[in-house]
């Protein structure tokens, strides 16, 4: 491999820094969840030990008229407070064998090899992550990223807030959906409504594809096609009351989520996206190995601000 080494590392050097921006587009563009939030203008850059963000869960009391030398309320309010989110780390590695070098030890060559390996990363990191955003809770021991099942739900500890405790941290649930009948939308429309009771404006609904599949056989007569964005991404989407509803592979069967993007993140760590060591060659092989290391997390700091169904009949 030492022939090739010069060669070698400035390829991969020049190849990767230019496929890196790329690769970072093209993972959030890959799934429908990261593609919609950034299509929103919600998957930010964060640093520091935590992602913080504030809380507004009471009305200020001192909103109010008043005339002449009427006398401004001016009592302190309580009603703020912070969610807090731990940061979770993903990685993957990029492995080149002296033999793959020695096969392909032109310059162009090394290139499309280097391209394929790029490939292979974010295909497998896309997946990865959409399997991580629509699990049923956090995997690996808690050392996955938050997923949308997890925060949109009427229970369960999140951001270290319990909904039991505080009634306000929690999502709208519904559990009375049949789209075998027209009975099915209005249901859906029901719980769009009490969504925005609760202060929420949904722009997102994501649904399994049995789900998806009963709502489009019901709405098409009605269906605003030219009103989708997402399809315009590449994903399949009809248009519902203000919203998007798209079908995901991923969403767990028999449900619906309704989400309102501007208290959805989707954070990723300025000092570590997607960030790629230096190839060093193991002692006892012939290869080299680059890591790519990524920070990030998916928060809301508004539970009840989305809204969800289980049990959908179809």
């Amino acid at each position: 491999m030492s022939i090739f080494t010069d060669q070698f590392d400035v390829l991969v050097t020049t190849t990767l820094d230019k496929s890196r921006p790329k690769l970072a587009d093209q993972i959030t563009t890959d799934n429908a969840v990261t593609a919609f939030l950034n299509s929103k203008s919600r998957v930010k850059l964060d640093g520091g030990s935590v992602v913080r963000r504030p809380l507004v869960f009471a009305f200020n009391d001192t909103v109010s008229t008043y005339s002449g030398y009427d006398v401004i309320d001016t009592t302190p309010q309580e009603g703020l407070g912070w969610a807090e989110y731990e940061w979770r780390q993903h990685a993957g590695s990029v492995v080149i064998s002296g033999e793959e070098v020695r096969k392909n030890s032109g310059a162009a060559q090394l290139i499309n090899l280097l391209e394929a390996k790029v490939d292979q990363l974010r295909f497998s990191v896309a997946d990865d992550m959409n399997a991580m955003l629509w699990a049923a809770s956090v995997g690996n021991g808690g050392k996955d990223f938050n997923s949308i099942p997890v925060l949109i739900k009427d229970s369960g500890t999140v951001a270290g807030i319990d909904p039991t405790t505080y009634t306000w941290w929690k999502s709208t649930l519904a559990t009375l959906i049949d789209l075998t009948t027209f009975d099915g939308i209005d249901n859906m429309g029901n719980l769009y409504n009490t969504v925005k009771v609760n202060k929420g404006r949904v722009d997102g609904v994501f649904a399994s594809q049995a789900v998806y599949e009963a709502y489009e056989a019901l709405a098409v007569p009605n269906v605003r096609f030219e009103q989708v964005k997402m399809a315009d991404l590449g994903f399949q989407a009809v248009a519902f009351k203000a919203a998007e509803l798209m079908f995901e592979p991923d969403v767990p069967a028999a449900t619906i989520y309704m989400i309102d993007s501007s208290r959805l993140e989707f954070v990723q760590h300025t000092a570590a996206w997607l960030s790629m060591t230096e190839f060093v060659r193991p002692y006892n092989q012939d290869a080299k190995v680059a890591l790519i290391l990524s920070m990030g997390q998916l928060l809301t700091d508004s539970r009840r601000s989305h809204g969800y169904a289980t049990g959908v009949v179809t």
